[in-house]
């Protein structure tokens, strides 16, 4: 794809809706498409579109070893809602282990599980693949108010982002219409869900990440910034 054509169809994207976005990811890439999936807050919306337009969509989560009891569960819930076609990328940890020497290392530090073993794993999940579907909005995170639908990373992999120009309240609106479970910890007050060594709830109720690495200035574990190139120091 030249960048006057991944241009063209972002802007194109831009009056589109996400089962536009996804139906021509899908149908451009297949079968070599699959979508990741943290099973997050609100993890059913887009996974329930894409089985509509292919029931056999391939679904990729990294379990990292630290994901919450109640993930584990909305992980099951969903498979056998949705009838997912679900493969599970585990990283190369040894948990306990892990615990153990990281026991006064902050979660910051790039020697944590995000560096050394989630994004290796999520690499591992995209490796076969010629287009990468994820869940990731605009309105998450300041460090992703400028995701395209559409890009092309350094790898040649194309990466879709179908509900890139959606808000909480069309999440919402779309989970309601369609009766799908948000994640267990959601109703306890939990708006971004990731593992439970960083993961607490929101700090400030106008940012729902903001019990992501709480205190911490680490705002995005590291699987976004896959394929993208370094920028060159000043």
């Amino acid at each position: 794809m030249t960048p006057e054509e991944l241009s063209a169809i972002n802007k194109q994207f831009d009056q589109a809706s996400p089962q536009d976005v996804l139906e021509w990811a899908i149908k451009t890439y297949s079968p070599d498409v699959a979508i990741t999936s943290s099973f997050g807050a609100q993890s059913a919306a887009i996974l329930h579109m894409a089985v509509q337009i292919d029931p056999k969509m391939r679904v990729r989560v990294v379990d990292t070893g630290f994901l919450f009891p109640e993930t584990h569960a909305f992980i099951k819930k969903l498979t056998d809602l949705l009838e997912l076609n679900l493969e599970v990328f585990t990283t190369k940890m040894d948990v306990e282990a892990f615990k153990k020497e990281h026991a006064n290392v902050p979660i910051e530090d790039p020697s944590y599980c995000c560096g050394d073993y989630k994004v290796e794993a999520t690499q591992r999940a995209l490796a076969d693949l010629k287009c990468w579907i994820a869940g990731i909005r605009r309105t998450q995170a300041s460090t992703r108010q400028q995701t395209p639908f559409v890009d092309v990373l350094d790898s040649g992999l194309v990466k879709v982002a179908p509900l890139a120009d959606w808000t909480d309240r069309d999440i919402y609106n779309y989970m309601k219409e369609h009766d799908l479970p948000f994640h267990p910890l959601w109703e306890q007050g939990y708006t971004s869900i990731g593992c439970y060594p960083c993961t607490q709830k929101p700090l400030d109720p106008n940012d729902p990440r903001s019990g992501r690495w709480a205190g911490q200035s680490k705002t995005e574990c590291g699987i976004h910034d896959i394929g993208k190139k370094t920028k060159p120091k000043d």
